[in-house]
């Protein structure tokens, strides 16, 4: 028993100097002394541990049970899990590609060669291999058909940031481009939040969309002003209504301006 005792007591006493090796295995850049990898500023001198971001990084990927930049060699299989990759961004566009595609009731062979080379492309953006692509498929079947989690995944997308947001509207629109039903498309956008739909507002009525550059917004808008300027309705001796009307149309031209201006220089 003593004995058993003993060994047990060895061996936590060489964890424990393994633990503290493991911890104070950095050196400070500013004195050169060995400081713990997980402290935010050496002990001696009160510089600032550039280490500690790596280290903790690196000690909450040994917590998951995953090797620290591991990459699978091409010829072995990478088993992804189904509701993990269904929460990435790659999930999200592929179940509301899903949904776009059945809009209409079919899916057409076009439909159908768009949605697979977004299979690859989105497999590269997310550095996955290959093997999702199985689970993209999976998602896809189980999503096309369905409704009722749609305001769902219009949450998902509105609570991304503006680039990858933009990123998934251009897919979705460009998918409706060939689908040629936008029933899905604009009720996506209805679920999304007011701001977005009143900043989508402004993109229409600067004959725009989300995706263009602020170049061509920027012309979009100049040739609107010139269509509806008063002076050159007033030279044509048009009614007053609709001189009115054309003033108020320039104050709205003017304000979706103003509005994606500012939102552009963000």
């Amino acid at each position: 028993m003593m004995n058993l005792i003993l060994l047990l007591a060895a061996i936590f006493l060489a964890y424990k100097v393994y633990e503290n090796i493991t911890k104070f295995g950095c050196k400070c850049e500013n004195c050169g002394k060995n400081i713990k990898c997980d402290d935010e500023f050496c002990i001696y001198c009160g510089a600032k541990n550039t280490h500690k971001e790596a280290y903790v990084d690196r000690e909450a990927q040994k917590s998951t049970n995953t090797n620290y930049n591991y990459t699978p060699p091409k010829d072995e299989k990478v088993h992804y899990n189904y509701y993990e990759v269904l929460d990435d961004l790659d999930g999200i566009i592929v179940a509301l590609m899903a949904k776009v595609a059945k809009s209409n009731g079919i899916i057409s062979s076009n439909e159908a060669e768009f949605i697979s080379q977004r299979y690859n492309e989105l497999a590269n953006l997310t550095g996955k291999t290959k093997d999702v692509i199985d689970i993209y498929e999976e998602i896809f079947e189980r999503e096309k058909d369905r409704t009722d989690n749609l305001a769902e995944f219009a949450q998902k997308l509105k609570n991304l940031d503006e680039a990858p947001k933009a990123y998934v509207l251009k897919i979705l629109e460009d998918l409706t481009d060939v689908d040629g039903d936008t029933r899905i498309l604009d009720e996506i956008k209805n679920y999304m939040s007011f701001k977005e739909t009143k900043t989508n507002s402004y993109y229409e009525i600067l004959n725009s969309k989300p995706t263009d550059d602020w170049e061509t917004i920027k012309k979009n808008y100049k040739e609107l002003v010139k269509e509806y300027h008063y002076d050159k309705l007033a030279s044509k001796n048009l009614p007053k209504d609709l001189i009115e009307y054309a003033e108020n149309r320039l104050k709205e031209i003017n304000e979706a301006y103003e509005a994606l201006k500012k939102l552009k220089s963000q």
